[in-house]
């Protein structure tokens, strides 16, 4: 029999932020008891003060987590206290222990997220694990299988009026359990995340400018930057050139954030064939040379550069040279642009254009998309464009199949000679 005492085994664990400066799910306070085998303690992501407790049997396997559902620090003892004692009985005349249900962790789920601001992600989460949980309540998490999380989501298609579910929204309800199966993990309910089933379906489109609409765009650009005022002009100016960069080399958003002079290169002797600009990015992908769509592309470059050399200029003195460490798209003071959203969002409402022919809302990725499907339509081989993207084939042929059934033709750049790429980087070429 393991023996137990209360006497000096309270501890109290001083928190390193108080719950006014906590981020979200920190601890706010917390206290020990039993040497650590009962630990109570609150969270900043919790509107109401509540004690949360994590019980440790002696050589039992996991921890067992639970809501105490009382803000009073005595009861919340108590509650784990009672908790404990269940556990240690359970785990010495050989019961299975109930940490290995799914129930609680699916209870304690939905109350860490009720407890949360309200967001229409939040509340699907919610709704989908209060719907899951008849199921699963009973189940242990040894049963967690890739054929258990099947058939989870085939009894909520059985409970449709029409039987069925969009592979999207099957595709969300995995995405959802899967937020949840990576609470269980960090709250030592499981130890690894389970295998998810593979999602059947053709994916939609994503939402991108035809010709009509991308045509409206530009033409809209131009318009915005015919204004007096210096600071309104000066960031018209930089959302004009980067929405035809992004459309033009299909960049995705977080590169073209830590995109650098030193970065862009032109590459080619102008004799053998054209000129192109090239662009080193830093992805989710990692490093990669991006090849833009023509040479046109070294204007919009230019009236940026342009635009910094001035802003940097010291009245009486020479010109300054561009530092190659700089960010290319930057505020005045060469601070990064966190996002060009609203700016965007205003752009495409002027013009006209904020919705694709199917309603979809576009949105700064759809320059990406855009890109991505004017290169197809134009004949540029799958493999070479998914190279030049950083992605996928397979991610390329799901999103946009509807347009890789056109006539192949010349790869991106089949005129640059090898020995070319990778060119030392130089700002000459802007000047």
């Amino acid at each position: 029999m393991v023996k137990t005492s209360l006497k000096g085994s309270a501890s109290i664990a001083k928190p390193t932020k108080t719950a006014k400066n906590a981020s979200k799910g920190a601890v706010t306070d917390s206290k020990t008891f039993r040497d650590g085998l009962i630990y109570l303690y609150q969270r900043a992501d919790f509107k109401k003060p509540t004690w949360l407790c994590r019980v440790k049997i002696p050589n039992g396997p996991g921890y067992v987590n639970r809501s105490t559902g009382t803000g009073d620090e005595h009861q919340a003892y108590k509650f784990a206290d009672d908790l404990y004692n269940q556990l240690l009985v359970k785990s010495l005349t050989g019961e299975a222990p109930p940490a290995k249900q799914m129930g609680p962790a699916i209870k304690s789920y939905i109350e860490r997220l009720e407890a949360m601001p309200h967001k229409l992600s939040i509340h699907y989460k919610i709704l989908l694990l209060k719907r899951i949980k008849p199921f699963l309540e009973r189940k242990s998490f040894d049963d967690l299988t890739t054929s258990l999380l099947s058939r989870v989501v085939d009894e909520q298609v059985a409970l449709t009026k029409k039987g069925k579910l969009s592979p999207n929204t099957v595709k969300r309800m995995y995405t959802d359990l899967k937020h949840f199966m990576q609470w269980c993990k960090e709250e030592g309910f499981i130890k690894r995340l389970p295998d998810f089933p593979k999602v059947n379906g053709v994916a939609s489109s994503r939402p991108h400018f035809n010709q009509k609409d991308w045509g409206k765009l530009t033409r809209q650009l131009q318009e915005i930057v015919k204004v007096e005022n210096g600071a309104i002009k000066r960031d018209r100016m930089m959302l004009r050139d980067y929405v035809l960069i992004l459309g033009n080399t299909g960049i995705r958003v977080g590169e073209a954030r830590t995109l650098k002079w030193g970065d862009i290169t032109e590459i080619g002797d102008g004799e053998s064939g054209p000129k192109h600009i090239t662009l080193m990015v830093s992805g989710k992908t990692g490093k990669r040379e991006v090849v833009a769509r023509s040479a046109e592309i070294k204007t919009y470059f230019k009236r940026i550069h342009d635009l910094r050399v001035e802003e940097l200029t010291v009245e009486g003195k020479r010109k300054p040279k561009i530092d190659p460490n700089s960010l290319v798209f930057c505020h005045k003071d060469g601070s990064e642009i966190g996002t060009f959203k609203k700016s965007f969002a205003a752009l495409m409402k002027k013009a006209g254009v904020e919705r694709d022919s199917q309603g979809n809302l576009r949105s700064l990725y759809s320059l990406r998309h855009t890109y991505a499907t004017f290169r197809l339509q134009n004949g540029v081989q799958v493999y070479t464009l998914a190279k030049n993207m950083g992605t996928s084939v397979a991610m390329i042929e799901q999103y946009y199949g509807h347009t890789t059934n056109l006539t192949s033709a010349a790869e991106l750049t089949k005129q640059i000679k090898k020995e070319a790429t990778g060119a030392a980087s130089s700002l000459s070429w802007l000047e």
